[in-house]
């Protein structure tokens, strides 16, 4: 059983006569990511990587076959899907949209707790928690009295509370310096295990090199390339995984 997998996911947007012309955002995508995988979705602004994740939770109408812990989505009813996200957890790029200003950090990780973990003892698991993630000294602040790197951190103790056994990361560094970068996918990557798979999508290659095992290449709607990072520079690749390679200053061979 793989944590996701995707056979020729099309996603499209638009087409009716009060829509507009139909946008294809996704064309015939198809990957599978195992448990116990790290693994990279890169692709410039406008390349369809946020559709994909949308449509892998079941967020946004598809075609294709889409199987999330290995259930169908369309076999699901309303209760199913929720059980399925509440096992696939994403960490956002905005954290602060998904806190509340008038809650304290300590508040929502109770939230957090008393939804997932509702036989433990919450005030144990959040003081675990955050002390894992370096927010022990910052429970009873505010969201808007957090800086940048803390709010990611109270998104990342959020996921890590509902114990998932996928973790989808959306830009999970964006805007933050290269010191707090290092330390926010450090963070990230100490939650991976063998029973869960982590997705980290990013426009970022030398981070997605840094952090995966593998890295899929997203252009227009499709997966142009699936390679090992261990192979990246060393084989011949698509043009634009080269010129990826070649904006961050790395060796590539591009096809011919």
């Amino acid at each position: 059983m793989s944590a996701l997998e995707l056979q020729n996911l099309q996603v499209r947007y638009g087409g009716g006569w009060l829509q507009g012309p139909e946008h294809v955002a996704v064309q015939s995508a198809s990957l599978t990511l195992d448990f116990g995988e790290i693994v990279g979705l890169i692709g410039e602004s406008g390349s369809g990587k946020t559709s994909l994740l949308l449509a892998a939770l079941g967020l946004v109408p598809s075609n294709g076959q889409v199987r999330l812990l290995g259930q169908d989505l369309r076999s699901q009813n309303r209760a199913g899907l929720r059980g399925l996200r509440a096992k696939a957890q994403m960490i956002f790029q905005d954290p602060a949209s998904m806190l509340n200003p008038g809650w304290s950090i300590r508040e929502h990780l109770h939230e957090s707790a008393a939804l997932h973990q509702p036989e433990r003892d919450p005030t144990h698991i959040v003081g675990k928690v955050a002390r894992q993630v370096g927010l022990e000294l910052r429970l009873d602040s505010l969201p808007g009295q957090l800086s940048g790197g803390e709010m990611r951190r109270a998104g990342v103790a959020r996921v890590l509370l509902a114990e998932p056994q996928l973790i989808i990361a959306d830009e999970p560094t964006a805007g933050l310096d290269a010191a707090l970068r290092a330390d926010l996918i450090d963070l990230i990557l100490a939650a991976q295990s063998p029973q869960r798979a982590l997705l980290i999508v990013s426009h970022d290659l030398a981070l997605v090199r840094y952090a995966c095992q593998r890295v899929w290449v997203m252009l227009e709607g499709e997966i142009v390339e699936s390679v090992a990072v261990s192979d990246l520079g060393r084989i011949e690749h698509h043009p634009y995984t080269a010129r990826l390679l070649a904006s961050a200053g790395l060796p590539h061979q591009e096809a011919p």
